[in-house]
C-alpha cells in the first residue's frame, strides 16, 4: 500500500528534465531486467491468470521497433498492463524524453468536463479552481520548464488563452498530511473535522495528535478524498474506532503464497504472525520478512481514548491504495458511514526497483487480504451516500459533500 494509484503520474512530474549524460541505453537488456524483475518478486505466483512468459515472448519481438525512451516506455508499460492491476508501472530516468509535467494544475472529471481543481502554490498558470480546461489536456504535458498554451474558460463563461511553464508539482506530497479542527455548530455540539491527504512515516503520531484534539466532539468528518495511499499508518488512526485489539488486515508475499498453493482464508490470516505497531515502510516489509512472507496487522485498543461519537468518512476517486485499507476497516464499524464516490479500487503493497540506466520499476510485492479472508485486491469502496458534484458547486465554493455529512450527522 506504499504507493498510491496516482504515483505513476505524480511521480513522472517531479522528475527533473536536467539531462543526463550516459552510454546510449541497452534496450534488450533493460527488457530482460524488468521481465526478471516482475517475474521474481510480483506477490502472485499465478500472475492472476497470465501467462507472464508467454507475454514476455510477445513484447519482446517488438524490441526492434524501439529507438527512444519513449519508445521503451511505452512497451514495457504495455506489457505490464497486461497482468491487470494497479501498483505496477514503469518511471523513465530524470532528463529523459519519456518524463513529462504538466503546468502545476489538478483536473477533476465532472458533467464530462475537465474542471480545474487544485493550482499548485508556485505554478505561473493564470487559473482558478473552477476554471474548464477547452484544450486536449494533452496539450499541457511536455518537458518541464517548457510552456504549454491552452484556453480556458472561467465559470462566467469567458475563454481566455493561457501560457505556463511546465512544472514538477503534487510529488512528493506536501508535510505533514495531516489537518484537523474543531467547529461549534450549537449548544453543546461540536464536529471535528480531519482532513488527510497521505499515510505516510510519521502519521501515526500526527493520529494521535489529532484525536487528543478532537476526542470530546460530538461527531467527526474524516476526509480521505485527495488520500492517494501509504502503509500500515492508517491502522494507528483506526485504533481510535475499532474498540479492541483486532485484525485490520493480512499483507501476504509470494514466499508465503508460493507455498501456501490455494485461495487464501480467514483462517489464514488469523494464524499470520500478529503485528501491531509497525507504522512505517521499513517497519511493515520488516515484518513480513521477518514471517515469511505473512503477517497480519492489528489495530491497538487505546482504552478510554477510543472515540465515541459517530463518524463520516469522505470518500472520493482519488481515494486510493493504504487510505482504501482504512475504509474497508472502517467500512466494518457501525457508527461509521461513507459519503462521496467510489474510491480507486487501487489496493495493493507495492515496492520500487531500481534498474540500469536510471529507470524505476514498481510493483505490487504483498497482496492484501481483509480479517475474513476477502480478497482486498484493487476493491473500490463504495459510499453509503453517492454524492455528485456540478460544476456550479465548485465556481461558488459549495462543497456538497461536507453537506451531506453534516446532513447525516444531524442531531
Amino acid at each position: 500500500m506504499r504507493t498510491g494509484i496516482l504515483a505513476a503520474g505524480l511521480a513522472a512530474a517531479w522528475l527533473s528534465a536536467t539531462a543526463v549524460a550516459a552510454a546510449p541505453p541497452d534496450y534488450p537488456a533493460l527488457f530482460e531486467k524488468v521481465w526478471s524483475t516482475v517475474d521474481e518478486n510480483f506477490y502472485d505466483p499465478g500472475f492472476h491468470g497470465v501467462d507472464w512468459k508467454a507475454v514476455g515472448a510477445r513484447y519482446r519481438a517488438r524490441l526492434v521497433s524501439v529507438r527512444d525512451d519513449k519508445g521503451f516506455d511505452a512497451l514495457v508499460s504495455a506489457m505490464l498492463k497486461e497482468i491487470g492491476t494497479s501498483h505496477i508501472y514503469i518511471v523513465p530516468p530524470q532528463g529523459s524524453s519519456a518524463s513529462g509535467a504538466g503546468i502545476g494544475v489538478r483536473f477533476q472529471e465532472i458533467e464530462g468536463q475537465q474542471v480545474v481543481w487544485q493550482v499548485a502554490p508556485l505554478s505561473d498558470a493564470a487559473v482558478r479552481v473552477g476554471d474548464r480546461l477547452v484544450s486536449p489536456r494533452a496539450a499541457l504535458v511536455g518537458e518541464i520548464g517548457s510552456q504549454a498554451k491552452a484556453r480556458f474558460e472561467d465559470c462566467s463563461g469567458r475563454a481566455r488563452g493561457v501560457t505556463a511553464h511546465r512544472i514538477g508539482a503534487f510529488w512528493p506530497p506536501q508535510h505533514p498530511a495531516f489537518e484537523w479542527s474543531a467547529t461549534k455548530l450549537g449548544e453543546g455540539r461540536r464536529i471535528g473535522y480531519l482532513r488527510i491527504d497521505r499515510f505516510d512515516d510519521g502519521a501515526a503520531g500526527l493520529a494521535d495528535r489529532a484525536m487528543a484534539e478532537l476526542h470530546d466532539t460530538s461527531a467527526l468528518i474524516i476526509d480521505i478524498r485527495a488520500n492517494t495511499g501509504g502503509n500500515a499508518s492508517a491502522v494507528r488512526l483506526l485504533s481510535y474506532f475499532s474498540g479492541p485489539a483486532a485484525p485490520n488486515f493480512a499483507l501476504f508475499a509470494r514466499p508465503y503464497l508460493a507455498q501456501l498453493g490455494r485461495a487464501v482464508t480467514r483462517a489464514d490470516v488469523l494464524n499470520a504472525a500478529k503485528v501491531s505497531g509497525a507504522y512505517t515502510d521499513e517497519g511493515v516489509f520488516a515484518a513480513v520478512s521477518a514471517h515469511q512472507g505473512a503477517a497480519t496487522f492489528w489495530s491497538e485498543d487505546v482504552g478510554p481514548k477510543r472515540y465515541a461519537g459517530p463518524v463520516v468518512v469522505l470518500i472520493g476517486g482519488d481515494t486510493g491504495s493504504a487510505a482504501e485499507g482504512f475504509a474497508w476497516g472502517m467500512r466494518a464499524l457501525p457508527q461509521v458511514k461513507f459519503v462521496g464516490r467510489a474510491t480507486a479500487g487501487a489496493l495493493l503493497s507495492a515496492q520500487d526497483f531500481d534498474l540500469p540506466g536510471g529507470w524505476t520499476l514498481t510493483i505490487p510485492v504483498q497482496g492484501v487480504w481483509g480479517p475474513d479472508g476477502a480478497d482486498y485486491r484493487d476493491r473500490a469502496v463504495a459510499p453509503d451516500i453517492a454524492v455528485a458534484w456540478t460544476r456550479a458547486d465548485i465556481c461558488v465554493g459549495r462543497d456538497p459533500d461536507i453537506a451531506a455529512a453534516l446532513a447525516v450527522l444531524k442531531p
